[in-house]
């Protein structure tokens, strides 16, 4: 349970405002198989290594250690070959970008789709969404990303669906009664590293994972 945590963690520092995106319509789907070009699997399985790397838990720690940077293109080819683990019936062409303390992430989704298949009736959020929306829109999802000593503390700035903003009161609702509890994770205290990272930079199509002795560096 614990590795499954931190690999959880991890994609969360990478791909911030995705996961708040798979908190509004988290819930694991049947796998579709799907043909993907060489390019495209060979990002994916870059990104793949490199998230193995800083999950790593190192038992003979060094001074210091190479960063670990992961793409925009590593983080879509990701996403285009492995959504469908993730991603419910209805929700698909998922698509992240990263800018200086910014993630935004988007998707299409088909709130009639998802209204009927979301497996769970005690989660009202999807409930909520699909009373509200009909049809396909695009939803996009923005959260600030600030690296701090203790972890990356990650703020949901908004959640557009077509051209309509979501109101705070139900942002605030999702995050607290939907991606909190099955994330297991709090958005209110900053989320803590994984393995020897020490901090986290979002800039222009990338993010580095600074990394070190966090023994020395606590010293």
């Amino acid at each position: 349970m614990q590795g499954r945590t931190d690999r959880t963690l991890v994609r969360a520092f990478t791909a911030a405002a995705l996961a708040a995106f798979l908190g509004v319509f988290g819930a694991v789907r049947v796998v579709i198989c799907a043909t993907f070009d060489p390019a495209t699997l060979a990002a994916s399985k870059s990104l793949e290594a490199k998230l193995q790397i800083l999950e790593s838990k190192d038992t003979t720690p060094s001074v210091s250690y190479p960063p670990v940077i992961i793409t925009e293109n590593e983080a879509n080819s990701y996403l285009k070959v492995h959504s469908g683990e993730h991603l419910p019936m209805g929700v698909g062409s998922p698509s992240l970008s990263v800018q200086p303390e910014h993630a935004t992430a988007s998707a299409d989704v088909n709130f009639d789709e998802l209204s009927r298949t979301y497996p769970n009736p005690n989660d009202m959020a999807p409930k909520i969404l699909a009373a509200m929306f009909h049809g396909t829109q695009r939803v996009t999802v923005v959260a600030k990303v600030q690296s701090e000593n203790t972890g990356v503390r990650v703020q949901i700035e908004s959640v557009v669906v077509g051209s309509i903003t979501l109101p705070n009161w139900l942002v605030d609702y999702v995050i607290q009664n939907v991606l909190q509890p099955r994330y297991q994770f709090d958005l209110s205290k900053p989320l803590p590293y994984p393995g020897q990272v020490t901090l986290i930079v979002l800039g222009s199509g990338q993010v580095i994972c600074l990394r070190g002795n966090k023994k020395e560096s606590k010293q």
